[in-house]
């Protein structure tokens, strides 16, 4: 709760918690064995209702994660289901085996159907000499929504959170909430050659168990109960699609007549820029097109650069262009997601498999373990270099925190001149502008090394966001090959904060004829009009 006006001095409205629920934690509390309950280890209800009432204090908006596509096996509904008490022996995917190994005589699952995190998704209990269905760990087991009292225990869970106050939810995993109805349907191969092992959830295609039709007209259902609320809720949707698919994601909107979630997350930045490499002018103007051309008229977008189950974008995009990107996403249209630590350009850290906490890692072995590890990024929060990076005052961490912390830390930034904290606060504070919530967006240079946009608005103010998408220094033309006309010079809003040169100082007048950049050097200005 003490960290509360940190987030508010960063300019951020909402705050999305991950889940907080009772759970004996195989997966890091995504294994829910009681909704509507608070986990010891974070504290009390009471706890929670003085976060939430404080939270709202200051301005803040508090959003929970909704986990509804599975609960923990640990659950009362999963105990009565597998001992067949009603009304919860089906609240579950249950099946049949589809036979017996003539050599063992195991039962043998219903299907191929493979796990997310790997193997089958399929558990055999002797208590009722049947498979259970879990998309995910085998201690996650799929609710069955075709079941609609399980579609009314999750609106009721929906309800006690709302009324406590809580201003919307983050939903996990809504691609999975339904499957087909004849589970003896065996998923296609997906074709892939860069996976060679049938236990890899990629091997397969996955048609019959991501993104039925039902999943949306469920989801749908929720939207109406929320907007029955007299303040307004956020529904953003946590969705699986492929960049092949993504008018898939965009149906997770909704339409006009019958809006679904707010907006599904935007992963495309994940996605496409697995490494250094995969960085270029095109390829950023590419990724930000390819959602705002899908994206349903009148909708709103959003952009995501990181998040808690891949790689931080300081390592996987480059430590030189963390700060650029910071600056895309919060002056491009809609809502910037800012995974924790991205304000100070955290990094990933090493974790040994000794130290690994992540199950679904943990299952590959010493040898892969390092391969689905999700560790590196969620180490603890870097607030300052005092033992353990002030996360905590006990002598250990859950994970190990990076041994950068001593310089790459909150209370440095804060105490700098310049630094990426102090840019972000900028930024935040300039996305208020009218220019930034309604003005237009084009394009003027796009090249292997160049990436820049412009937000203006007719007859008032342009601002130019310009990006070195290389590794060395450039001079940037904005004025040769453009597409959209800009005045001859533009002074200097905010820059990134390496750039220590008298000549980019933030006030400063530069010619867009000859911009010049540092590598991964991100830089806002102002046009100025004649």
């Amino acid at each position: 709760m003490s960290r509360l006006p940190y987030l508010a001095s960063l300019g951020i409205g909402v705050v999305w918690l991950s889940p907080i629920f009772t759970s004996p934690m195989a997966d890091f509390g995504y294994d829910i064995s009681n909704f509507t309950d608070i986990d010891p280890i974070f504290g009390t209800m009471e706890d929670f209702d003085n976060l939430l009432q404080e939270a709202h204090g200051i301005g803040l908006k508090l959003v929970m994660d909704l986990v509804p596509n599975h609960s923990s096996d640990e659950h009362q509904w999963f105990q009565k289901s597998l001992d067949s008490v009603d009304p919860y022996t089906d609240y579950y995917v249950w099946a049949n085996p589809r036979g017996f190994n003539e050599t063992t005589g195991n039962p043998l699952p219903p299907n191929n159907w493979l796990s997310v995190f790997g193997g089958s998704a399929w558990t055999y209990r002797e208590e009722r000499q049947q498979f259970y269905l879990h998309q995910f760990l085998d201690k996650q087991p799929d609710l069955n929504y075709r079941n609609l009292n399980v579609q009314a225990e999750m609106q009721n869970i929906i309800k006690f959170w709302t009324d406590k106050g809580v201003n919307g939810f983050r939903i996990d995993a809504i691609s999975n909430l339904f499957e087909v109805e004849d589970l003896s349907m065996n998923e296609p191969l997906s074709g892939d050659p860069s996976i060679q092992d049938p236990n890899d959830y990629g091997y397969l295609s996955h048609p019959y168990t991501v993104n039925l039709n039902e999943t949306f007209a469920l989801v749908r259902q929720w939207r109406i109960f929320l907007d029955q609320y007299s303040e307004s809720k956020l529904l953003m949707a946590e969705a699986a699609y492929s960049a092949e698919d993504i008018e898939i994601g965009m149906r997770y909107y909704g339409t006009e007549e019958e809006p679904i979630a707010d907006f599904p997350f935007n992963f495309n930045f994940i996605q496409n820029f697995q490494n250094r490499s995969d960085v270029t002018g095109f390829s950023l103007k590419y990724t930000v097109t390819e959602w705002l051309d899908n994206m349903p008229e009148g909708k709103w977008p959003n952009w995501v650069l990181g998040n808690h189950d891949k790689p931080r974008v300081a390592s996987r995009m480059g430590k030189d262009l963390a700060e650029a990107l910071n600056m895309m996403t919060l002056l491009l249209p809609g809502t910037a997601v800012t995974y924790y630590g991205e304000e100070i350009g955290m990094e990933n850290t090493f974790v040994s498999y000794e130290d690994t906490q992540d199950t679904s890692a943990c299952m590959w072995g010493p040898e892969r373990y390092a391969e689905f590890s999700r560790d590196p990024e969620r180490t603890p929060m870097q607030w300052d270099n005092s033992t353990n990076a002030g996360f905590t005052n006990g002598k250990t961490t859950w994970l190990p925190g990076n041994e950068n912390y001593v310089t790459l830390n909150v209370a440095n930034q804060e105490a700098a001149e310049q630094s990426c904290i102090q840019n972000y606060k900028d930024l935040a504070i300039l996305r208020k502008a009218d220019v930034f919530f309604s003005g237009g967006i084009a394009y003027p240079v796009i090249t292997e090394e160049i990436f820049s946009y412009v937000r203006y608005i007719a007859d008032g103010l342009t601002y130019l966001i310009l990006i070195n998408a290389s590794e060395g220094e450039i001079m940037a033309n904005l004025h040769s090959n453009a597409n959209f006309e800009l005045a001859d010079t533009a002074t200097v809003i905010i820059r990134t904060s390496t750039d220590t040169r008298d000549s980019t100082a933030p006030g400063k007048v530069i010619n867009l004829e000859s911009v010049p950049l540092l590598p991964g050097e991100g830089m806002v200005l102002q046009v100025i009009h004649s």
